[in-house]
């Protein structure tokens, strides 16, 4: 049977199991719920992290997740066929659109993509299944563990009540590995390098594995072209320290699925919505690198070595912080200003303009009015919930604060008073509005 592949879905997951109506079947395969992390992490303290709104995420494996996901899309009417394809074999089947989303193996992707590794991000996976006590001595026994050592880190996630897979990450380049000996005298002298997990481990049995695993970071020079995407890992693959891999790959597919119908439905909108795609691939691996290197920077100050300070950028981590620093304050400067006023007398501001681009609008791509101020093309549509296309065409038609809140939702809907508030500091300290 092999080791299983574990992955760690946060309860924001669920939504997509919502869009793509699996809620019942997910909460049928009997997946582990899981409150949250608990972390032994650089030189900080150990951190018991509970999911916000006391939500609950999901504990699988790859190959139980797939199961249920395609069983339900066989229900759901989809046709599936099982056949072992080479790129050519593929690319000879007749497709208005082709979807690669074959993983790390990029079937299409290492063609048309131009799959590119992270420099700095050379990681290998050693997993194995470990059998042990029911709870495992642990406050949480559904969290997932984490915890960093001199040249590597280590996590762990329950499969059941007495099983929990267990892996190590490290850098063949920097981590100092026992070699020679086969994989299972080396992760297990990578195991015994940690503390907390030595510890977990010490009255367990190791039942399967170690399974080795590139877990390298990649992202591609293309995420779409004439005819066909690159989907969730295929099109990149983000470090498995974020635990956002699985709702990456599920955004990715539920937006491809979206793009490749706005294709057959509208042949004009194609290009539009493949570049629409290929965007917002670009921008999410954009995020999940810049999170990964913040939390691995946390690291790199408790352990002094090559793994942890080639995937820290400091000073990249240090410029994302002042800009956001930067954007708080002005955005409480503008709130303060707001509130001083008499009265709220506003006006467009000179370099902000509303322009059509492209969105998800139902199950296609449409073009729909957003802010667009100069070095950002894509724009703005919502802030906090807010919709800013609206707030900055009616604040100019007010005078007061509560009848611009008013008018805002009896054109737009109901809205959180205070992500409106803040909504409209942004706008004033973006010069989307300027105070007259």
């Amino acid at each position: 049977m092999g080791t299983p592949l574990a992955e760690s879905l946060t309860p924001s997951c669920g939504k997509f199991f919502d869009l793509l109506g699996i809620r019942a079947e997910i909460d049928a395969a009997g997946f582990v719920r899981t409150t949250g992390n608990t972390v032994w992490w650089g030189p900080g303290e150990p951190r018991v992290e509970m999911f916000a709104d006391a939500g609950a995420g999901w504990q699988v494996t790859s190959t139980a997740l797939e199961r249920v996901m395609s069983l339900a899309a066989e229900q759901a009417g989809a046709r599936v066929e099982r056949a072992v394809l080479t790129p050519d074999g593929s690319s000879s089947r007749p497709a208005t659109i082709r979807l690669d989303c074959s993983g790390r193996a990029g079937l299409l992707a290492r063609h048309c993509a131009g799959r590119r590794l992270e420099e700095g991000h050379r990681t290998v996976s050693l997993s194995a299944v470990w059998e042990g006590t029911e709870g495992w001595g642990l406050a949480e026994p559904s969290h997932t563990i984490l915890e960093s050592y001199a040249d590597g880190w280590a996590w762990s996630v329950p499969l059941d009540r007495t099983r929990r897979a267990v892996a190590v990450m490290v850098d063949p380049r920097t981590t100092s590995m026992r070699r020679g000996d086969g994989a299972g005298a080396t992760y297990l002298a990578e195991i015994h390098k940690t503390r907390q997990l030595r510890e977990l481990l010490s009255h367990a049995q190791l039942t399967s594995g170690p399974a080795g695993w590139d877990a390298s970071m990649y992202s591609s020079a293309a995420y779409a072209g004439d005819g066909w995407l690159v989907v969730g890992d295929a099109a990149s693959f983000v470090d498995p320290l974020s635990s956002a891999g699985v709702k990456k790959a599920l955004a990715s597919g539920w937006l491809a699925a979206i793009v490749a119908h706005t294709s057959l439905v509208n042949s004009g909108m194609a290009a539009t919505a493949r570049q629409f795609f290929a965007d917002r691939e670009a921008e999410v691996y954009a995020n999940f690198l810049a999170l990964t290197r913040g939390f691995l920077g946390s690291a790199a100050q408790g352990h002094s070595h090559p793994f942890w300070s080639e995937r820290a950028e400091a000073g990249e981590q240090d410029a994302v912080r002042a800009a956001a620093d930067r954007e708080r304050v002005a955005v409480e400067a503008a709130f303060d200003r707001i509130k001083a006023a008499p009265e709220l007398v506003t006006c467009r501001g000179p370099e902000a303009q509303i322009e059509r681009r492209a969105a998800i609008g139902g199950n296609e791509i449409v073009l729909e009015p957003r802010v667009i101020t100069p070095g950002d093309g894509v724009g703005v549509r919502f802030l906090h919930d807010v919709d800013v296309v609206a707030l900055v065409e009616l604040a100019p038609t007010v005078r007061q604060v509560p009848d611009l809140f008013a008018a805002y939702e009896r054109r737009a809907g109901p809205v959180d008073l205070r992500g409106f508030l803040t909504a409209l500091a942004t706008a004033v300290a973006r010069r989307w509005l300027d105070l007259c």
